[in-house]
């Protein structure tokens, strides 16, 4: 029951990033590349949101009850969908995907806390590769339920369908997940306010710096950002109940699995916003009308493979070393990733889906070892929120990732669109003259874009490559008394 409302909310992730053409034409009026650096945000808000409530989340759960918790993050969820489909900006859609995130940015760890708490040892490998499934289940899904949803009933209703489903999930969450004893602690609100601040700052600066100066701009929230985050970290340590209790990072698999899974985050935004980008780009501008659902059926290739990834990770883990599995998965997503970068705009369909299925099954397979690491690192008392941490790494690797690529790539076509402007009718050219050279600009705009595709697919290969190293620190599977 409880993987169901995990499902709902990535869904909505994946959702959004293949109706993001049709939400920019409605709410802005038509493209541009200012207008695509805005939208941008969409997807951002809803990862930073997930980032900044995560460890308060994982507290409230503590101190509250799973469920109680788990129910509430659901109707948050709920409400900001319906705040997000009637949204008349996109800044208003922006701010509103912020209110979903906290909701939908709870139910991963509380659902972790459950296993922690209610498996046996030797079972919670598996248990927790079904609920990494059951989350990345939704990408499966997203990609083409949002390019249907979207090129018929519009990107609204994407956002109004979310309200029976959280009606049905909580009923059954209510009838059939027994309530958890609560944990006598203290959420630390101060430290949660400056995490938040602290971070949202970063992810301000890198996003903005490029379009509202670096050294006027993005320099002073950056240092702002991490003055915060600084002042965050001397709260936490001298809090009686620490927020996110940075200590724990002196254990060597917890601080590894985060790392992992920074670096995981990263690498996994960049598939998920880019390979829909390219079936859009390669094939404008006859794909203008069915971007959405030529996007999602080419990024449904990637997430396919994820959660039988992520049950298959879970099986081996049990049975062999979970660093060997980690590392596996890694460098199998770092070689789908290096062959997606080498695509050409005529690629086959064939290759798309190798490099694709390859990629998708490499991701999916590190996500039980790097829970499993976290699980068994922590004692039971602060499971809810050692999971939140590690589920907020992730999220926040996405976040970090979304708003450096999109900030690098927008610029680099912009000085393009710079150095070769459009092509106007002038005296002495023809007009079939004029719309030959049009074509040629717009084909060069278009070899433009794949380049910049091309660039971001190799980097999120070499992160999968260099996210071998902390998987490689992982403990072995074993009993630790502190969590038997």
């Amino acid at each position: 029951m409880l993987c169901s409302g995990i499902f709902l909310a990535a869904l909505d992730q994946t959702v959004v990033v293949t109706v993001l053409p049709r939400i920019i034409d409605d709410l802005e009026g038509g493209f541009s590349s200012a207008a695509v650096e805005r939208a941008g945000w969409i997807v951002t808000a809803y990862l930073l949101g997930f980032t900044v409530v995560l460890p308060v989340m994982g507290r409230v759960a503590d101190l509250h009850g799973h469920r109680r918790t788990y129910n509430l993050a659901l109707l948050i969820f709920a409400a900001g969908s319906v705040l997000c489909a009637v949204s008349g900006s996109l800044y208003m859609l922006v701010g509103f995907r912020t209110i979903q995130a906290i909701g939908g940015g709870a139910v991963v760890p509380i659902a972790m806390a459950v296993v922690g708490s209610t498996f046996p040892a030797g079972k919670r490998a598996l248990a927790l590769g079904v609920i990494g499934a059951a989350g990345e289940a939704g990408g499966v899904l997203g990609p083409i339920y949002g390019s249907v949803v979207g090129q018929y009933l519009g990107w609204r209703a994407i956002f109004y369908l979310n309200i029976p489903l959280v009606l049905a999930i909580i009923w059954l969450v209510r009838r059939y997940v027994d309530k958890s004893k609560r944990v006598d602690v203290k959420v630390d609100y101060r430290s949660a306010i400056l995490l938040a601040l602290g971070l949202g700052l970063m992810t301000l600066a890198i996003s903005g710096a490029r379009e509202a100066g670096w050294s006027e701009f993005g320099l002073p929230l950056l240092v702002a950002g991490l003055a915060l985050l600084a002042a965050f970290v001397l709260s936490d340590l001298r809090a009686a109940h620490p927020l996110v209790e940075v200590q724990l990072f002196r254990i060597r698999s917890y601080t590894s699995a985060n790392i992992s899974h920074f670096l995981l985050g990263i690498a996994l935004i960049t598939a998920l916003t880019q390979v829909p980008t390219f079936a859009y780009s390669s094939g404008w501008p006859q794909t203008s009308y069915n971007a959405p659902m030529i996007g999602g059926l080419l990024l449904i290739r990637l997430t396919l493979m994820i959660p039988l990834g992520a049950i298959a990770g879970g099986i081996l883990t049990e049975k062999t070393d979970g660093r060997f599995i980690a590392a596996l998965g890694f460098l199998l997503s770092a070689i789908g990733l290096w062959r997606t970068s080498q695509w050409a705009i005529d690629v086959s369909g064939a290759r798309q889906t190798v490099d694709l299925l390859i990629t998708g099954f490499g991701f999916g397979f590190v996500i039980a070892p790097i829970g499993l690491a976290v699980i068994e690192s922590v004692k039971k008392r602060r499971l809810a929120s050692a999971s939140s941490v590690l589920t907020a790494s992730r999220i926040l690797g996405m976040t970090v990732g979304l708003a450096a690529l999109n900030s690098w790539g927008i610029g680099v076509f912009q000085a393009s669109q710079a150095s070769d402007p459009a092509p106007l009718p002038r005296l002495g050219v023809s007009f079939s003259q004029y719309i030959d050279e049009l074509r040629v600009w717009e084909h060069h705009n278009v070899d433009v874009i794949l380049g910049v595709l091309s660039d971001f697919f190799a980097i999120a290969a070499v992160i999968c490559l260099i996210a071998i190293v902390p998987s490689l620190f992982l403990f072995r599977r074993k009993q630790r008394p502190d969590s038997a």
